[in-house]
């Protein structure tokens, strides 16, 4: 039995992947298996995987219907062996001692998870946390605090969890689905370290879905933080102010998105979405976990939701913003 499997959803990423899984294969930390999931590819990633599942019997490949990268990390799940468990995705790379920080960063502090920091590589920047060797342990509330701050990053991928947390949670949807499992396993572990040094680097692709035009599976982004809160109102309510803040800021962003789109063109998501900022409006006004310029532009679309929307798209182009791409 390997101490640890290491899950990886593929889906046409043919022109990426050798790098993703020569990263992988050269840890230094040795004793894994490799779990490649050929989510309906049509290009030759699916060659690829069998070709590495040739080159190492540590690679197990499993070949299913296109389904989308939830289903096939669930497929992944479904047959890991590890005593821990990873993600990746198929077009990102790892630092060479990733999984050996983990695994002894894990054992060490008798932790349920454990976390590194990773860097997000955009087509025309990076970015990149303050690094430092210290290592930090975390309880319950502390861990799932920092999650829905972002403090620990909300991937599913720069981390390991016990087996027996991360098989009893699958994973959902499309669009934030790793930031729900990723709040799931902290409802679930008692104890995280965190050693705040870059060992992953996630990069951004111009096809991804996180750089893609605007489409309504964008919906799905506070439907989630919806289901966050929810979750973590049963059973954390001491971090309910923090899930409320992640909320406020899902719907801003998806707000935008809608002013940019036309929001004639989604009145039912444009009204959810204005609807649940309106409840949140005492606490976007007061509480110090909303950012000064989500506070700002709540306030300025409340008084003006036209004056609002004219000067964000004009901020938006003028500073060449993400958003502006998925408009």
């Amino acid at each position: 039995m390997p101490k640890l499997s290491i899950i990886v959803p593929v889906y046409n990423k043919e022109k990426y992947m050798d790098a993703c899984i020569h990263s992988i294969l050269q840890q230094s930390f040795a004793d894994f298996e490799l779990i490649l999931i050929n989510d309906g590819s049509t290009d030759g990633s699916g060659e690829k995987c069998k070709y590495y599942q040739n080159l190492d019997n540590r690679v197990i490949f499993i070949n299913q219907k296109n389904a989308g990268a939830s289903i096939a990390r669930n497929a992944g799940l479904k047959v890991a062996k590890g005593i821990y468990i990873g993600f990746i995705d198929s077009d990102d790379t790892i630092e060479p001692d990733m999984y050996e920080l983990l695994i002894n960063n894990l054992l060490t502090n008798d932790a349920d998870i454990s976390v590194c920091r990773m860097q997000v590589i955009f087509p025309d920047k990076t970015i990149m946390p303050q690094e430092s060797n210290e290592i930090i342990v975390m309880n319950h509330e502390e861990a799932l605090s920092a999650c829905l701050k972002g403090d620990l990053d909300r991937s599913a991928n720069n981390k390991i969890y016990k087996a027996e947390i991360a098989k009893n949670i699958l994973f959902e949807g499309i669009i934030y689905e790793d930031i729900l499992y990723t709040c799931k396993a902290f409802i679930k572990s008692q104890r995280t370290v965190l050693q705040n040094v870059l060992k992953y680097q996630y990069i951004v692709r111009d096809n991804s879905i996180s750089m893609s035009r605007f489409n309504p599976r964008y919906i799905q982004t506070i439907e989630v933080s919806a289901k966050i809160n929810e979750l973590v109102a049963k059973t954390d309510p001491k971090c309910l102010p923090e899930a409320f803040a992640f909320d406020v800021t899902a719907n801003i962003s998806l707000l935008n998105l809608l002013l940019l789109a036309g929001k004639e063109n989604y009145s039912n998501d444009y009204e959810t979405v204005t609807a649940t900022l309106k409840k949140h409006s005492p606490f976007i006004n007061k509480s110090n976990l909303v950012r000064k310029k989500h506070q700002y532009a709540y306030q300025l679309f409340a008084a003006s939701p036209k004056l609002y929307a004219s000067i964000m798209q004009l901020y938006c182009r003028l500073t060449n913003s993400e958003v502006v791409k998925r408009s």
